[in-house]
C-alpha cells in the first residue's frame, strides 16, 4: 500500500476526530431540577416562581434559599458551544450552525433587580447555568456549566440569613 495513502488517511481521521471533539457537548442534557435534590436538608429548592411585577409577570426558574443566601439559577439550554463575553449584548453559540442568544447575564440581573424592589434586599447569588453547552470566553464565578452547580452553592459557607428570613423569603417566593 502506498505511504502517502496511509498518511493522508491518518490525516483525515485525525481531522475527524479533532473536529468530533471540539464541537461536542460535555455531557447529554441535564436538568437543573434533579442536580438540586442532591443538597440537604439545609436548602430550600423552589421551581417555576412567579411573582406579579411593575411591567408583568417575573419568572424565576429555579430558586434556593439558605442560610447562605438566595441562589437565583438561569437555566440555560444552549446546545454547543458558547462564547461567553460579559459586557456584550449577544454571545455567539457554535455547533450544528452558528447563532446568538441574548446575554443571560444581563437577564438574571434585571431579575434580582426586579426582586429587591417587589421582595427587599436579601444576599442575592444570581448564577446562569448551562446544560447542553460548553463555555468559553470569559470566565466569571456565577457562569457554569451544569455539573458545577451543586459544588458553587455549598462552596457559600458564610451564615447570611436567619431561619426567619429564608421561611420570609421562601413564603414570598411559594
Amino acid at each position: 500500500m502506498d505511504p502517502w495513502m496511509i498518511a493522508g488517511g491518518i490525516v483525515v481521521v485525525a481531522a475527524a476526530v479533532f473536529f468530533i471533539l471540539r464541537n461536542r457537548t460535555l455531557r447529554p442534557e441535564v436538568s437543573i431540577g434533579p442536580l438540586l435534590k442532591q443538597l440537604d436538608s439545609s436548602y430550600t429548592v423552589l421551581t417555576g416562581s412567579i411573582l406579579q411585577g411593575e411591567q408583568g409577570m417575573i419568572r424565576l426558574d429555579y430558586t434556593v434559599v439558605s442560610s447562605y443566601g438566595v441562589f437565583i439559577i438561569k437555566e440555560c439550554q444552549e446546545k454547543g458551544k458558547v462564547e461567553v463575553r460579559l459586557n456584550q449584548e449577544a454571545w455567539r453559540v457554535s455547533g450544528g450552525g452558528s447563532r446568538k442568544i441574548y446575554n443571560p447575564v444581563w437577564d438574571i440581573r434585571k431579575v434580582v433587580g426586579k426582586l429587591e424592589r417587589l421582595v427587599g434586599s436579601y444576599p442575592y447569588i444570581p448564577l446562569v447555568v448551562f446544560t447542553r453547552a460548553r463555555l468559553t470566553g470569559d470566565n466569571d464565578f456565577n457562569i457554569m456549566e451544569s455539573g458545577k452547580l451543586i459544588g458553587h452553592i455549598q462552596s457559600f459557607r458564610d451564615q447570611r440569613l436567619s431561619d426567619d428570613r429564608q421561611e420570609k423569603i421562601v413564603g414570598i417566593l411559594s
